[in-house]
């Protein structure tokens, strides 16, 4: 009897993951206030353990990218997700801000790297080829989810027992959930177990060919989508970071911001949702090009706001143009250059995202504390999104690709 096709298993492994692994990054924000109460620590050394994180997660991702090419994405995503659970057991012990630094802004960045978008879209690129733009946003719904469950999960613990036991209680949700999940469920390629991509039949699949990093890196293609993709990182972490301060700026209370991103991550899971249905009739291209145009519109209402209430209408509008990006992205790349190398492919775009992602959290307080107002910041956040789009306007259909960029290993 043929054993039923694995993919949408491995596409909800990869959804758990991306649950677990985004959820516990991105609480760094609901520990500033227990830790500056207990131990006195200034904001700004809590601000530069996440722009440590930051780093770290983008260097770390073409090596993590380099491991799944030559050891395939199970082991290291395994792996990854097990240091991660492990930083934030330790960090249950800290006393000191460089214990801080050491297992958030290092240890679980090298961890994050390892087990976060990038390693997943590999995973899941690997068993889907004709559906692999459907398959990416479904799976890529679990960082929108993991925003929206382990954040408010982490705040309950903290208010409710104590910052101890939020660290302990989120690393085990690592160790005991994802780790297990990721070594029973998964598998590293479909012909692990006999079968081929999207459930076609073994004998007629023929891999499509895929182009080293080092083709890829001499690609007019891959850089004008990788500079697109800065452009994300740059507004999507300083409006992560400053949206909270520029709302209290404008009256707001102190958990507007909070309710903010929340708004916005379920518009986001929504448009994830959209997205992959839409990409099937149309192509990434013109879907990138209006989602890079709806958040730069998103930035200048931003930048103009003076009403609270205009707030709320910009974290739907940049809810519904974040994180669907990331798949279509990582998509069109996987589709240009195919699955061979895509572990290094993907990788190197990421670092380049998370090094303008660092620029932009850096730029938004800076520019901030100069001019006293949040405008120009967001300003030129909009004005980078807008180049986004013209260089995602720039790129050629694949069906106009010179073959360079699919040479054969």
């Amino acid at each position: 009897m043929n054993r039923p096709f694995l993919g949408p298993r491995i596409v909800f492994v990869a959804f758990v993951t991306l649950v677990g692994a985004f959820g516990l990054n991105l609480t760094a924000g609901q520990f500033f206030s227990p830790l500056r109460e207990i131990y006195g620590w200034s904001l700004t050394s809590l601000s530069l353990a996440v722009s440590l994180n930051m780093l770290t997660w983008g260097i770390f991702q073409p090596v993590m990218g380099r491991l799944i090419d030559r050891f395939g994405p199970k082991p290291v995503i395994a792996g990854s997700a097990a240091l991660m659970g492990m930083a934030f057991l330790f960090s249950a012990t800290i006393t000191h801000v460089w214990q801080f630094y050491l297992y958030y802004g290092i240890l679980a960045a090298v961890g994050f790297a390892g087990c976060g978008s990038m390693a997943n879209s590999v995973l899941v690129s690997r068993w889907y080829v004709r559906r692999r733009s459907v398959m990416l946003a479904r799976s890529s719904m679990g960082m929108n989810i993991g925003q929206l469950v382990l954040l408010p999960f982490a705040g309950i613990l903290i208010a409710y027992t104590n910052f101890r036991t939020a660290f302990l209680a989120l690393g085990l949700v690592m160790l005991l959930i994802i780790v297990p999940a990721v070594l029973l469920f998964s598998k590293n390629n479909p012909q692990d177990v006999g079968q081929a991509p999207d459930g076609d039949a073994e004998t007629a699949f023929t891999p499509p060919r895929s182009a080293p990093l080092s083709e890829a890196l001499r690609s007019r293609e891959f850089w004008l989508a990788s500079l697109a993709f800065v452009t994300c990182g740059y507004s999507l972490y300083m409006v992560t970071i400053h949206l909270p301060k520029y709302a209290a700026d404008l009256g707001g209370g102190l958990d507007l911001g909070g309710r903010l991103l929340g708004i916005a991550a379920a518009a986001s899971a929504a448009s994830m949702w959209a997205m992959g249905q839409l990409s099937k009739t149309r192509s990434k291209k013109a879907l990138l090009i209006w989602l890079y145009a709806i958040r730069a519109m998103a930035l200048f209402l931003l930048a103009g706001s003076t009403h609270l209430w205009e707030l709320y209408v910009f974290a739907i509008l940049y809810g519904i143009s974040s994180m669907p990006i990331i798949p279509l992205v990582t998509g069109m790349i996987g589709e240009r250059f195919g699955a061979g190398a895509l572990g290094s492919i993907l990788g190197t775009t990421w670092l380049l995202h998370q090094i303008f992602a660092a620029i932009g959290v850096f730029v938004g307080g800076e520019l901030r504390s100069a001019t006293e107002s949040y405008h120009l910041p967001f300003l030129t956040s909009a004005v980078a999104l807008f180049l986004g789009a013209l260089l995602t306007a720039a790129l050629r259909e694949p069906g106009r690709q010179k073959p360079a960029t699919e040479i054969s290993h």
